[in-house]
């Protein structure tokens, strides 16, 4: 599993001004219907490039959850300062060390096709998310144009992680987004009990 991960070593480039202008993180989140007050998870935050913007949008009565496994991620979004709604939190994906039902968005941007068994980090979104509540699921297209993300057999098709989230439980997956490189998936968790 080790090598599907992003080598912390770069995580500078994480948050390179070329990164920014490509994807403009306050516009491209506008997409979403992230409320002020909410509780976001932001999987696999990284530095902080999508998790800084996300505070912005919940304010001050909402929380971001900052997950990622890597202790140098956690170690450069905290350098950053990011404001008290901002909980950075270090865990092993596909386990989630959050409660049950306990946010309303999460934001799994690049992520998905790192993490093994998928099915299992599925069923894991769903757990910690309110009835209800949204997972947002940007990743790499495995038909991409450029070289740039990872190896094309790590990749996911958005068939694929749409056929993961609705085996957990989440319902009306919708791809809101497409271009040469990536895509982005929504999908609402459903209100009824998953049978165990």
């Amino acid at each position: 599993m080790m090598e599907r991960r992003f080598d912390p070593d770069y995580r500078e480039a994480l948050l390179s001004a070329r990164r920014r202008e490509r994807w403009d993180p306050m516009r491209f989140l506008a997409r979403l219907d992230v409320q002020a007050g909410q509780t976001v998870l932001d999987l696999g935050c990284g530095p902080g490039f999508w998790t800084l913007p996300l505070a912005e949008i919940v304010g001050p009565a909402g929380t971001v959850w900052a997950l990622d496994v890597s202790q140098e991620m956690i170690d450069t979004l905290t350098a950053r300062h990011p404001p008290p709604q901002v909980r950075p939190l270090r865990g092993e994906l596909p386990a989630i060390d959050l409660a049950d039902g306990s946010v309303d968005w999460i934001w799994a941007a690049f992520v998905f096709h790192e993490v093994e068994p998928p099915q299992r980090l599925a069923a894991e979104m769903r757990r910690v998310t309110r009835p209800g509540g949204q997972v947002a699921v940007l990743d790499w297209r495995p038909d991409a144009v450029g070289d740039g993300g990872p190896p094309r057999s790590h990749r996911l098709s958005p068939a694929q992680v749409d056929a993961y989230l609705q085996a957990a439980g989440f319902q009306n997956g919708t791809q809101i987004y497409q271009d040469d490189g990536a895509y982005l998936i929504t999908s609402v968790q459903g209100t009824s009990q998953k049978p165990v």
